[in-house]
């Protein structure tokens, strides 16, 4: 028998994968938002417009998802922040299929992390729509 969302998201498993992966969201913002102006070097070099406001405006994204995603606030809106980030920052600032030698690998090892962050993300925004639907059903009882 599968679990419901609620008997999963209260599982001590997932309050682990919630703390370990919005804590690593939340470094990421947090460190990103203490070099802005690196970060925004290098998302200049990928020309990407705007870059020092596209750098604070992103790296607040991965701060809301990763805050929001440990303490389980909000998860929706928390999951579709880090999605919103991932989805707008991996192709451009990742693109190792226009790269050649060492720097492919790298980019193309930074890309593959993000996907995997980017499927863990959808994975955490299903289970918190899930909730919401549950929840929503059982006040229309």
């Amino acid at each position: 028998m599968a679990e419901s969302s609620d008997t999963v998201a209260k599982s001590t498993g997932f309050r682990l994968a919630r703390v370990l992966f919005g804590g690593l969201l939340t470094y990421m913002g947090i460190s990103g938002l203490r070099n802005i102006e690196a970060q925004a070097g290098y998302a200049e070099a990928k020309g990407v417009p705007m870059p020092e406001l596209s750098v604070v405006a992103s790296h607040w994204l991965l701060v809301v998802g990763g805050v929001g995603i440990s303490l389980w606030k909000l998860p929706g809106l928390a999951a579709s922040a880090a999605i919103s980030f991932l989805v707008g920052v991996t192709p451009f600032t990742h693109d190792f299929w226009n790269q050649e030698g060492q720097e492919r690998g790298n980019e193309q090892n930074h890309f593959l992390k993000n996907a995997a962050m980017l499927g863990a993300a959808f994975a955490f925004l299903g289970v918190a729509e899930s909730e919401k639907s549950k929840k929503k059903q059982q006040s229309e009882r």
